[in-house]
């Protein structure tokens, strides 16, 4: 019998926390429809996304409302960047709009770069490897990101998470090199 009252009780447990991640998704839905992942912000969120965000149509909110550009400056200035699959030397060359991370650029523009974390520096999923010359001119690393860096794949002097770099004007021409795999942790 006290199996049973026991198995109750878990399924009890395990209903509530359904119960709570409801009433919470119903607040991430409401007001103006803005909902935070990872730290990132999304509007005119129709339904929450899973652990797993690889079903998630990233493409379409980072092209209406991404985190990681400004807002409103729909007409903005861009940059070219080139991303560059270690895997297969494929190359692809897009226009960056200045002020997102690269993460998020190469996600709009249907680069295989994951993100695992959404941004919140928790995986080491959107490791880049950038040229010395951009390495250099960057600000060192957070320690949060070398911890994270420590666990990439194929990790370089010149490594960084594309999550981190932010684009900027000057960035004109610069070639973010993919590695041919990552590790996902998280």
């Amino acid at each position: 019998m006290s199996r049973i009252v026991n198995c109750l009780r878990s399924f009890s447990a395990v209903r509530a926390v359904q119960g709570r991640m409801n009433s919470s998704a119903q607040v991430l839905r409401s007001g103006c429809g803005a909902a935070t992942f990872g730290g990132s912000q999304v509007k005119g969120l129709s339904y929450i996304p899973s652990a797993c965000h690889s079903g998630w149509r990233w493409r379409e909110q980072i092209r209406r409302h991404g985190h990681g550009h400004s807002h409103g400056d729909d007409d903005g200035p861009t940059v070219k960047v080139t991303f560059i699959y270690e895997k297969d030397g494929k190359s692809v060359t897009v226009d960056g709009k200045v002020g997102m991370n690269i993460l998020r650029v190469a996600q709009a523009h249907e680069v295989e770069l994951e993100g695992a974390c959404e941004c919140s520096l928790a995986c080491s999923t959107c490791h880049v490897i950038l040229e010395d010359k951009l390495f250099n001119k960057l600000e060192e690393p957070s320690d949060d990101e070398n911890d994270m860096l420590d666990l990439a794949f194929g990790l370089t002097e010149t490594s960084r998470l594309g999550c981190q770099v932010t684009l900027t004007e000057d960035m004109e021409g610069s070639v973010f090199r993919i590695p041919s795999a990552t590790r996902n942790m998280y």
